[in-house]
């Protein structure tokens, strides 16, 4: 860096830490709003009227709105309407797929051997070396089934997931 850009690279660090005069605006004099130009803040029932008086039930021809479709209907509460409207119930979810006999056995044995296996463990037992082959061949077995079993992409499946 040469010695201008220290300079206006110090300038401008001073010029973050300064605190603002009084008289400073930070915005141009144009955009300074006066007492008459702010609003007042708004009502709640300012939204309701407006929603009543501009709803396609409440105009009636050239005499305005209709009083009627501005008053609710009978036995009707405001805030369980609103809650109503906006509570999303979601759909009861789909039922677990069951499968079929090959499968329920497969995912069996990728899960049962090390479930066994660490329960022997913790026991501090010494299984056979048969039992542990056999566990891990049975884990393999049921892993490598499973994933040969998968599903792949159809090109008729109308489902391309989240697509960009």
């Amino acid at each position: 860096m040469s010695r201008d850009d220290d300079q206006t690279w110090a300038e401008l660090i001073d010029s973050f830490h300064a605190s603002p005069s009084t008289g400073d605006q930070p915005w141009p004099a144009a955009e300074e709003l006066g007492p008459e130009d702010r609003l007042e803040e708004p009502r709640p029932d300012d939204f309701r009227d407006a929603s009543v008086t501009l709803g396609p039930l409440a105009e009636r021809g050239p005499g305005g709105p209709d009083p009627a479709a501005a008053a609710p209907g009978p036995g009707i509460d405001d805030a369980a309407a609103d809650e109503a409207a906006n509570h999303f119930v979601p759909p009861p979810p789909a039922p677990i797929p069951r499968g079929d006999r090959v499968q329920r056995l497969a995912w069996a044995a990728v899960i049962a051997p090390p479930i066994a296996l660490i329960i022997v463990a913790i026991m501090s037992w010494r299984p056979s070396d048969e039992i542990v082959f056999f566990a891990v061949v049975a884990f393999i077995a049921g892993f490598v089934t499973l994933v040969a079993r998968m599903r792949g992409h159809h090109p008729n499946d109308p489902d391309d997931g989240a697509v960009i």
